[in-house]
């Protein structure tokens, strides 16, 4: 009975060699070196990842799911713009999470290079979702990848070549979209949150939005979408993760049309906008 308490303090004795010893192996691994770009959202990521990955880390400020319109970055990761070496803006006037945040970002790191996805596009008011249109992602890569060549000058020539893959893709998709929507060119389609500006823009589209300013149709707009809906033969609702779906739900029901949940956000933009162009094929209002 008198061994117990040895035993257990031997047993404390072990773990906490063990945990030392694990704590020195941490320590004793080699620091990334390679430089960190932070960027604002997923769509952004796709973009640098498919042109450098192999020689930068990546940190989107916005996670999945969140809402740009409230999303607070952690403490933590707005630490990290001390080690950045490249900012990714989107550059939308109307982008809420960089009206509120960006200013004190980029005050976190002085002189730090900082590339504007919005250069040389037409700003949709209220809309800053510019990476939903291919040729708006093409120029954002441009841009992108001319910065990348600064900070990775030893890289050029192979950034330079990724770059030309991922804008014969960009191509690719736009026109395997524009076949798909030919035939559709006037129609209108239903959306939750007014994000599809751009891309109904890019292939001769309307998106009308059910929320406006952030605030769900009263009684008397909700009758209206859905009487326009249905003389407009409207089969799909367009809604997105950030934002409570009843409203759409309720047009839906009344049409009989389906809902398609996209986020406008999403990392894979290049399969979101196939998916897009799918559900509008078959779903929109002529």
């Amino acid at each position: 009975m008198k061994l117990a308490p040895r035993r257990s303090r031997w047993w404390l004795c072990a773990g906490a060699v063990v945990l030392l010893g694990i704590g020195a192996c941490w320590n004793e691994r080699p620091r990334e070196t390679r430089p960190l770009v932070m960027v604002s959202v997923l769509p952004q990521k796709y973009v640098v990842d498919r042109i450098a990955a192999e020689w930068v880390r990546v940190e989107v400020m916005i996670p999945p799911g969140a809402n740009p319109q409230s999303y607070e970055p952690s403490l933590s990761t707005m630490a990290h713009f001390g080690e950045a070496a490249l900012y990714v803006k989107v550059g939308h006037p109307h982008f809420p999470f960089e009206e509120a945040w960006l200013d004190r970002i980029l005050a976190e790191a002085p002189g730090l290079p900082v590339v504007d996805c919005s250069k040389g596009i037409e700003s949709r008011e209220g809309d800053p979702h510019i990476w939903l249109a291919p040729r708006h992602v093409e120029q954002m890569a441009i841009e992108i990848e001319a910065a990348l060549e600064k900070i990775l000058p030893d890289q050029r020539e192979k950034l330079a070549a990724n770059l030309a893959s991922l804008r014969s893709e960009i191509a690719a998709l736009d026109g395997d979209i524009r076949k798909q929507l030919a035939d559709k060119k006037g129609g209108r389609f239903l959306v939750l949150h007014p994000a599809w500006g751009y891309f109904a823009e890019a292939y001769g589209l309307e998106q009308v939005a059910i929320e406006h300013e952030h605030k769900e149709p009263g009684a008397h707009e909700l009758a209206e979408l859905i009487e326009h809906a249905k003389e407009e033969g409207v089969k799909v609702v367009f809604v997105q993760p950030q934002f409570d779906p009843s409203a759409a739900e309720t047009l839906a029901r009344e049409i009989g049309a389906r809902i398609e949940p996209l986020d406008p956000l999403a990392y894979d933009w290049p399969a979101n906008l196939r998916r897009a162009a799918k559900a509008l094929a078959e779903g929109t209002g002529e």
